[in-house]
């Protein structure tokens, strides 16, 4: 009879630890679209006539790798997107974006970039550019931070930046 009951309260303390064992789930975080906001941030579209590019901004490497830190203004509405760009200037340009691949997150979120498209842009030193249309607007001083990866042109490309915008 002993046995039964040490067999019963062992059996009792297994599915009470059991039931109060939490199951931890990975939440699903949804893809950033336009007009979705993290904080103070609005991220939207935008073009060539409206929307700053990081190559306008004052950026400095921070640490080893590519980390960087770029300022900016509040109200500023800046795409944060790496750009693509032929730097054979054969006028192939549609044919590396087609070939080219690309992840972007903000603050660790994933970006559906499908849902922004894309925006052309002339750079004064290289020519077209291609981005994708991720523009970043601040309604109060923060900071932002980007992460980028893929390929162009079959080189890989990854790097980190954070934004800094502050007041005007």
């Amino acid at each position: 009879m002993s046995k039964l009951v040490c067999l019963s309260v062992v059996f009792l303390l297994m599915w009470s630890v059991a039931a109060c064992a939490s199951v931890t789930q990975t939440p699903s975080v949804e893809p950033i679209k336009p007009g979705d906001k993290i904080g103070d941030f609005l991220i939207t579209t935008g073009d060539e006539a409206d929307a700053a590019n990081s190559h306008d901004l004052n950026c400095s490497q921070q640490g080893e790798g590519e980390t960087y830190l770029c300022d900016s203004i509040v109200g500023t509405n800046l795409n944060v997107s790496n750009g693509i760009y032929d730097d054979q200037y054969s006028g192939k340009l549609d044919e590396i974006w087609a070939n080219h691949t690309y992840e972007m997150t903000i603050n660790d979120r994933p970006v559906n970039l499908e849902a922004f498209g894309s925006v052309d842009y002339q750079h004064p030193m290289v020519g077209p550019m291609r981005h994708w249309n991720v523009v970043v607007v601040a309604d109060k001083p923060g900071e932002i931070t980007v992460h980028s990866k893929g390929t162009a042109g079959g080189d890989p490309f990854e790097d980190t930046t954070t934004f800094a915008f502050s007041a005007p």
